[in-house]
């Protein structure tokens, strides 16, 4: 039987964005969240001062000193980039003129925890200004009030992932990089963060995205599109799988069929508010929707931005494809090229043979065998050997390549 193949790269496509639907949260689940009030900042740390903070409500940057000149101002809802305003007392004024790079600045939330934030810079603007308030960058703004009629003086601060580090989470709830088994299911988390700027993110919006595995443990396929995965924010509102925002990922969108024994890997993404209550979301996971039970996971607000896949600069080229003698598998001959300065071990785990539909094929051998070491600056041919798919069209995946093989 001749074989003729077409091989096409696959190009990702970024479907129209859903608003983000907040679901009723009456679903019976396993190591269900805390019934937690929001959380607020309480005390605001820096040189040496601990300082009290009171919420506010402004409208328009009318803003006007506390009649406590020994309490910060919070702006209530300003929770990724936290501004607060301070009495111009001769003290106040004298901090933030001093403050530098070599200045600690610590803010602590009603939950206990502790955020950090290193000095940015200070300028002046008017009173009127609203820009100050922006929720676009995760970062700490502190504002002298009274001082000047015409001129506030603006300090600015960035958040400092070491506030993410050692962070404890609501015991009920699991942690990043723990397996939970579910109904056939064994799925682990493997990060979460937060996108600001990315195609199709609407204004006043952000991305939320949940890197996790999952593996059959079972005897039946599995539908990863059946899998029911909800964020739910720290004010108990919860937020459905968004497709745009899963596109986005390093992985593909929950989808396909995954057989006993194999496991893939799959990035959900969530539209929600910039102000989204934190500091700990939320991700629920549940087989199929009708499943009775779920599996909760914390994950952080404010993650620290990813280090890049070195996987990411992994080159793959196919170079052969044909049918066993007795058409019972199709081989297919890559090459894979490691062009970085990092070892990269190829793993059964990093390649799949699927339909359109999302049926996979089993990796029945590869020469060289698997797990297989690239070194950096090594190019390497591998032969992979897949069960026969019940189509004349498969999707290839190697590393993070994806190819189309039709015949």
């Amino acid at each position: 039987l001749s074989l003729i193949l077409l091989i096409i790269a696959l190009a990702q496509i970024s479907p129209a964005a859903p608003p983000p639907t907040p679901t009723p949260t009456t679903a019976p689940c396993i190591n269900c969240p805390p019934q937690a009030e929001p959380v607020s900042p309480k005390v605001l740390n820096l040189r040496g001062r601990s300082i009290f903070v009171q919420p506010v409500s402004i409208n328009n940057g009318s803003w006007v000193p506390s009649a406590d000149p020994d309490k910060a101002q919070w702006v209530f809802g300003t929770l990724i980039n936290y501004v607060m305003g301070l009495n111009a007392t001769q003290e106040n004024s004298d901090m933030l003129q001093a403050l530098s790079e070599a200045d600690e600045i610590t803010l602590d939330l009603s939950n206990g925890q502790t955020l950090k934030f290193n000095y940015a810079g200070r300028q002046f603007v008017s009173p009127g200004s609203i820009d100050i308030f922006s929720q676009q960058r995760p970062g700490l703004t502190l504002v002298l009030l009274g001082d000047n009629d015409s001129q506030r003086l603006v300090v600015t601060a960035n958040y400092s992932t070491d506030s993410e580090v050692g962070q404890a989470v609501p015991s009920r709830l699991a942690q990043i990089g723990t397996p939970i088994d579910l109904g056939g299911v064994r799925v682990t988390v493997l990060s979460g963060r937060m996108v600001f700027n990315a195609p199709g993110v609407p204004v006043g919006s952000a991305f939320y995205l949940v890197d996790f595995s999952a593996e059959n443990i079972g005897s039946d396929a599995i539908d990863a599109a059946q899998f029911a995965i909800t964020l739910q924010d720290y004010a108990n509102q919860k937020y459905r799988l968004s497709e745009t925002a899963s596109s986005l990922g390093p992985n593909a969108p929950p989808t396909g069929q995954i057989l006993p024994g194999l496991s893939a890997t799959f990035t959900a993404g969530f539209e929600v508010p910039t102000n989204v209550t934190g500091p700990v979301l939320v991700w629920s996971f549940k087989p199929t929707a009708t499943f009775r039970a779920q599996a909760d996971v914390a994950v952080p607000l404010i993650g620290p931005t990813p280090t890049p896949d070195p996987r990411s600069q992994i080159s793959v080229q196919v170079t052969q494809a044909y049918f066993s003698p007795d058409q019972t598998e199709m081989i297919v001959v890559v090459g894979i090229g490691n062009p970085g300065n990092t070892p990269i071990t190829l793993t059964s785990s990093d390649i799949s043979l699927s339909t359109p539909d999302g049926v996979f094929a089993a990796l029945t051998g590869a020469e060289p065998g698997l797990p297989t070491v690239l070194q950096p600056g090594q190019n390497q041919a591998v032969t992979l050997r897949f069960s026969r798919l019940p189509s004349n069209s498969s999707v290839l995946r190697v590393f993070l390549a994806g190819f189309q093989l039709n015949w």
